[in-house]
């Protein structure tokens, strides 16, 4: 491994940077990619959600990739979903907590509270961003006015408003 890649830190003020970049992002979220050999098959992201980021929901699609969540400040719920839409299971994320979202899973995560989270994702076969995930179809394009009213009415049905 080469120097530059054997040691990363992210401290409290490059935290509170990222934090300030996802308030000043239209998709309320910033996140920022820990340095790694091009040979390395894990991928780790230090991530801020808003709660008024709607992420589409997707899924790992290659059997051997993992996705591991590790909350760090504020709560959100991570959601997965059925092949058609529907709610399979809710999980409240919090500092201290670790979860994995395994493969052919979709989900989404819903901040309730501005959400700081480390997400390591590992890609055996080698990172692919096209062939990493694929994204729900029956949920809408992040960006668009359609994305816009599924979030809405999927926070309501979460039991949450955007007044929340």
């Amino acid at each position: 491994m080469s120097p530059e890649y054997s040691l990363s830190v992210v401290d409290n003020e490059l935290i509170n940077e990222l934090f300030a970049l996802a308030q000043a992002l239209p998709g309320k979220r910033a996140s920022l990619t820990l340095p790694r050999d091009p040979s390395e098959k894990t991928e780790r992201v230090v991530k801020w959600i808003l709660p008024e980021a709607y992420i589409r929901p997707s899924k790992l699609i290659d059997r051997f990739q993992t996705k591991t969540l590790y909350p760090g400040r504020g709560m959100a719920e991570l959601v997965t979903f059925s092949g058609e839409g529907e709610i399979t299971q809710m999980v409240l994320l919090k500092e201290g907590m670790v979860a994995e979202v395994k493969v052919e899973t979709f989900s989404t995560v819903v901040a309730l509270s501005p959400f700081a989270t480390l997400e390591v994702k590992v890609h055996p076969a080698g990172y692919n961003k096209e062939k990493a995930a694929s994204f729900a179809p029956w949920a809408p394009e992040e960006g668009t006015k359609e994305a816009d009213i599924y979030f809405e009415n999927f926070r309501q049905k979460l039991g949450f408003s955007s007044d929340s």
